[in-house]
C-alpha cells in the first residue's frame, strides 16, 4: 500500500540508524568531497568496515538516501573484489525544495568491469566516455519509489549511484576537475577530523519538514534554527562517544539556551553520564554555538532508542490521521 503523503513528508527526512562496523575514524575523503555538487542541502558521511563491536550509527538523511545505501549494498554485492571504506549521501534541490535528486558515493576497491556488466533490471549505457549501469526501481521499492538510477565507477576506487541528474553532475566535476565546494569545506573544518559519522545541512534546505525532523532531536534545536541558518555534527565513537555539534541562532542567549537544551537531550538526567565541552559564541546579530558532548555507549544507545521511539510515534500519528504535515 503506497505511502500518505504525511508519512512521505515525514520519511522525507529520516533519522536513519546503521548497524555497520567503523573503521578507524579517517578524514573525509576529498575525491569523494570534490564530486558533491554545490547545490547539494544535506550531506552525509560515515565510515565503514566489517567489524561489528562498534555501537550503532546515527546519520539524519533522506528517505531517498537510505533507499539508495540498500540497494547499492544489494547491487555490488556480486562484486568479489568489493571494498568499502567511505560513504557519502548527497540530497540536492528538485523542485519546489523537495530534495528530489540525491546520489551515494563510494570509495574503497571495486571491479573495474563491473559497470560493464549489466544484470537483471540494468541496462548498460555511457555518458561522456564513461560506462554506466542503468538501474531499474526495484520491486519490493516501487510503492513509493520510482526513480530510474545510474551506477558508474571512476577508476576502480569510486563509485556513483543516484539519480541520472546528479550523478551528471558529480561525473561532469570529475572530468572537469572541479574541487570541494568552498561551503561544504569550510563547514566540515569545523567539526573533527576523525569524526566517524557527520552530517552538514546548508541553509536552503530548512523547511517544516526539516523542522519536524528536528523537533525530534530537540524542540529548542528546532525552534532556533530557521530563516536560513546552518547545522552541522559529527560523532565520533571511542571509549565513549562525542557528539559534536555546530548551529547559527539568531541571538547569543538563545544559542546559549539551545546549546544547554541539546546536551541534555543527549546526556540525559544522569549528569554523571557526561562531559560537555564548552560551547562557543559569537555577539551581535548572529549566535554561533559550537560544542560537543560526550556519553558513555550505554546512554548513547539509550539516546538512539529515545529518538527512534519519538520518530515512530511521529509515523504512527502520521498514519492515523493522513492530513498531519
Amino acid at each position: 500500500m503506497p505511502l500518505s503523503n504525511a508519512t512521505k513528508l515525514l520519511s522525507m527526512v529520516l533519522l536513519a540508524f546503521f548497524k555497520v562496523g567503523l573503521v578507524s575514524a579517517v578524514t573525509p575523503n576529498s575525491r569523494l568531497l570534490s564530486l558533491v555538487p554545490p547545490s547539494a542541502q544535506v550531506v552525509a558521511g560515515m565510515s565503514t568496515s566489517s567489524s561489528g563491536n562498534q555501537p550503532g550509527s546515527f546519520l539524519l538523511i533522506t528517505h531517498n538516501n537510505s533507499v539508495d545505501l540498500d540497494d547499492f549494498i544489494a547491487l555490488t554485492g556480486g562484486d568479489p573484489a568489493r571494498v568499502i571504506q567511505q560513504v557519502i549521501m548527497v540530497s540536492g534541490d528538485g523542485s519546489h525544495r523537495t530534495l528530489t535528486e540525491h546520489s551515494l558515493l563510494a570509495s574503497g576497491h571495486f571491479d573495474p568491469t563491473f559497470t560493464r556488466r549489466p544484470t537483471a533490471g540494468t541496462s548498460a549505457s555511457r555518458y561522456r566516455d564513461t560506462p554506466v549501469l542503468v538501474v531499474q526501481p526495484f520491486a519490493r521499492e516501487r510503492a513509493d519509489f520510482n526513480d530510474v538510477r545510474w551506477l558508474a565507477m571512476i577508476d576502480s576506487d569510486v563509485m556513483l549511484f543516484g539519480t541520472i541528474a546528479m550523478v551528471k553532475q558529480e561525473l561532469d566535476r570529475y572530468l572537469s576537475r572541479s574541487v570541494a565546494d568552498p561551503f561544504l569545506v569550510q563547514k566540515l573544518a569545523q567539526l573533527r577530523r576523525d569524526d566517524d559519522t557527520w552530517c552538514v545541512l546548508a541553509r536552503p534546505v530548512y523547511s517544516e519538514t526539516m523542522r519536524s525532523v528536528l523537533e525530534l532531536l530537540d524542540a529548542k534545536l528546532a525552534d532556533s534554527i530557521q530563516d536560513g541558518d546552518t547545522f552541522e555534527f559529527g560523532i565520533h565513537y571511542g571509549r565513549r562517544v562525542e557528539f559534536e555539534y555546530e548551529f547559527h541562532t539568531p541571538t547569543r542567549a538563545s544559542a546559549e539556551a539551545v546549546s544547554r537544551s541539546l546536551v541534555q537531550s543527549l546526556s540525559g538526567t544522569d549528569v554523571t553520564e557526561s562531559s560537555r565541552f564548552p560551547a562557543s559564541t559569537t555577539s551581535g546579530t548572529d549566535g554561533v554555538v559550537h560544542g560537543a558532548v560526550k556519553v558513555s555507549k550505554g546512554r548513547y544507545d539509550a539516546w538512539l532508542a529515545e529518538v527512534l521511539a519519538r520518530t515512530n510515534h511521529r509515523v504512527a500519528a502520521a498514519l492515523r490521521d493522513p492530513t498531519t504535515h
